[in-house]
Formats: C-alpha cells, sequence, structure tokens
C-alpha cells in the first residue's frame, strides 16, 4: 500500500528549495501544456490534453513550473459537475471555452514580475502548493499572483511526490483532529484520560494521515476499512503506520465487537468520530462516542443520509458537523502556514508518509495527452490503487 521510505540520503538531495538559477527571470510568452475539459461528464471521455500560450507576466504575477500534480477522488467529482467548488472557464485558451484541471499539486518559482511586494516573498527556485481552490495545477506552466501561493519552508528535506501530496488531505486530517476535540499538543489543551479516535474510510488519504497523525500525538485509533482481497495485508499496512485497531465493516457491526471496543476504550476517552462514507457503520460509530462527542463529515462515499438517533443529542449532547478544508483555508490564511510548517517537519522526520503513488508522464501530442489521461481515469475507476501524480514533458 505504501512506497518504501526513501534513504536519508535520498531524502536531503530533494530540497523544498533549490539554488538553480538556471530559468532566473523567466517571465516571457511560453507555451503550456495542460489537461483541459468543455464539459462535465465521464472523466474518461471529457478530458482532453491541450497546448496554448502562456502570456508574459504581469506586475505581481509569478511564472511557475508544475513538478507534480495529484489526482484526488474530488477532482472526479469536479469533472463530473458534481462538485461545489471548479475551475474558472477559461476563452483565453482555446477556440472554445476551457477549464484547466488540478487542486494540488508542487510547483517551483521560475520567475516573477516585481511590484514592490511579491520579491520580499518569493525567490526564483522556491517550491510552492497552491493556496486557493481550482487554480489548474494539471499543466505544465502557469501565471499565477503570489497571493494565490503558499511558499514550503527550505528547512525540511521533502521529495516532489512528498510535496505535491502535502496540501489537502494532511491539513484535512490536522484540522479534524484539532479543531473540535483537541488532540493535537499544539492547541495547547491536555488531557488528564488517553484520548481515542474512530474513523472509517481509514484506508483513504485523509485516514492514513490521521493515524499517523494521532501516533505522533500519542491517541489512540480505532480504525474500520471495508473488506477486499488481501485485507489482512491492509490491516497490517494501517498498524505500521501507527493504527491501534483495524477493524472491516463487518467485524464492526458484529455486537461482541463493539462490546471490545468499550473494553479497549474504558480507561480513556472516545469523543471523536471521523466519516466519510456515511450508512449504517457511521451510525453505529456515532454510538460508541462518550459525553459531549463530535461526529465530523468529510465525505459521503457510500452515497446514504446518515440516521442518527436523537438521543445521542439529547443525553450525550452529540455534535454532528461537517468539515471541508476550503471553508478552513478562507478564514485561516496566517494558521495555514503554521500548519504548512508543521506538517513538513513531520514528514521530513519520517512521522508522516505520503501515500502510496504512481507517476504518470503527460507529453507528446495533444492527441497523446488525451490518451494518457483518459487511461488514468478508467484505470483508476472508483478511487482504487495508487494515488497517481502527473508530470508534463517540456
Amino acid at each position: 500500500m505504501l512506497l518504501p521510505r526513501p534513504s536519508t540520503l535520498q531524502r536531503t538531495t530533494r530540497l523544498f528549495t533549490t539554488t538553480s538559477r538556471s530559468a532566473a527571470g523567466r517571465t516571457s510568452p511560453t507555451e503550456s501544456r495542460a489537461i483541459v475539459y468543455a464539459e462535465h461528464g465521464n472523466p474518461a471521455e471529457v478530458l482532453k490534453g491541450h497546448k496554448y500560450q502562456l502570456p508574459a507576466l504581469e506586475k505581481g504575477q509569478v511564472r511557475l513550473r508544475f513538478e507534480l500534480a495529484a489526482v484526488n477522488p474530488a477532482d472526479i467529482n469536479v469533472i463530473q459537475g458534481v462538485y461545489p467548488s471548479k475551475p474558472a472557464v477559461r476563452e483565453d485558451i482555446g477556440e472554445l471555452p476551457l477549464s484547466i484541471m488540478g487542486n494540488e499539486g508542487v510547483a517551483v518559482v521560475e520567475g516573477f514580475e516585481e511590484d514592490g511586494t511579491v520579491e520580499k516573498h518569493l525567490k526564483v527556485g522556491d517550491r510552492v502548493v497552491m493556496g486557493k481552490a481550482q487554480l489548474g495545477t494539471w499543466q505544465s506552466r502557469t501565471n499565477l499572483p503570489f497571493t494565490s501561493l503558499v511558499p514550503l519552508p527550505s528547512s525540511y528535506p521533502i521529495s516532489p511526490s512528498q510535496a505535491a501530496t502535502l496540501s489537502i488531505n494532511p491539513p484535512t486530517a490536522l484540522r479534524m483532529l484539532s479543531d473540535f476535540v483537541p488532540l493535537n499538543p499544539a492547541t495547547g489543551v491536555t488531557h488528564k484520560k488517553k484520548q481515542w479516535v474512530i474513523q472509517n474510510g481509514a484506508n483513504s488519504a485523509v485516514g492514513t494521515a490521521a493515524i499517523q497523525l494521532a501516533k505522533a500525538w500519542g491517541v489512540g485509533t480505532i480504525n474500520l476499512v471495508r473488506d477486499r482481497e488481501g485485507i489482512d495485508k491492509l490491516k497490517e499496512d494501517l498498524k505500521a503506520l501507527g493504527a491501534d485497531h483495524v477493524l472491516t465493516y463487518g467485524e464492526f457491526l458484529d455486537r461482541e465487537t463493539r462490546s471490545k471496543i468499550k473494553e479497549w476504550t474504558k480507561d480513556g476517552e472516545l469523543r471523536l468520530a471521523l466519516n466519510c462514507v456515511g450508512g449504517k457503520e457511521t451510525s453505529e460509530m456515532v454510538k460508541l462516542l462518550g459525553l459531549e462527542g463530535f461526529l465530523v463529515t468529510y465525505g459521503g462515499m457510500a452515497k446514504t443520509s446518515l440516521s442518527i438517533p436523537p438521543s445521542l443529542f439529547i443525553f450525550k449532547k452529540l455534535t454532528a458537523t461537517g468539515f471541508w478544508l476550503s471553508n478552513w483555508v478562507q478564514t485561516h490564511p496566517t494558521e495555514r502556514l503554521t500548519m504548512m510548517n508543521e506538517l513538513a517537519s513531520l514528514v521530513s522526520t519520517g512521522k508522516l508518509q505520503e501515500p502510496a503513488t504512481e507517476i504518470t508522464t503527460l507529453g507528446g501530442t495533444e492527441s497523446e495527452m488525451s490518451s494518457v489521461i483518459r487511461e488514468v481515469m478508467r484505470k483508476n475507476e472508483g478511487g482504487k490503487g495508487r494515488k497517481v501524480l502527473l508530470r508534463f514533458e517540456d
């Protein structure tokens, strides 16, 4: 499930910031390759490769070269037209209005047009991630205002694949473990008893990040996953990341198993449940929470409604709420920088590993790029397999 961790030598030779100046001052028009769509639909049918002319930079703009861009489940929903945030419809890059895909990735600063401010925040060679949603990371180069970017700290040795998967799933896990029941030591809150978290979709990118963060903070985790071929290997992988207990949904729905969970947590507190699935398993998960517990929903993969007994709200003071990182980012710009530093530190010390990834290279003609990206969408239908990272050839 997980890629082997790189050796210390490999990790320290791939830093957030490079000292190369070969691209310094790149501000003139240039060609960009991108993955776009003209209308919503099946990603394996509507996505296509596209080349367009990137104009010269304007004052305050930054020229970026994307190293890697991530393909996330939410991207599929965007293409299908069922996600609340969408990329801009561009009428300046082709004969038809087009939207450039991609919400997550890592890019290198190739140049910028000084305006008295941008040069105080960035330098050529810096690595950055996107500070706003749907900026179009599935392309080789772009021009963006510096205010849309989050510089990555140069003090931590992190590979491009680690950086490319750092800005959405780990922050989602960190915020959910910090903002409802404050389990993150950085919140300054101390607990008299051992804290526990229960979550479904535990093998997702958010789920595996939550396991590792909880482990680093001394928080116990009970993790629910779908039964499948190779389930024993999956359980071993999650426990290697730090999971205390891993159960299939079928095992969890057994009354005796839920009694065991109460025994596991009897000397501690179980007040936080993380949900990305929905359905009966989530309803049963909530019943295990103690007084003033929180059910935090960040996804609904089962596409079924939640049914929660009113008694939990009345007698246990349950709070059921949702979390979407895009909303949080809009109101916490300063805190986001602090959070990214915290996550980068955890990654660089090996306490937080990126999910298993595979890199797909896009190059050649527009038709060739179209064939490759559509095949990627077909192979990853249903969100199975390794997380795909896109790399564009010059």
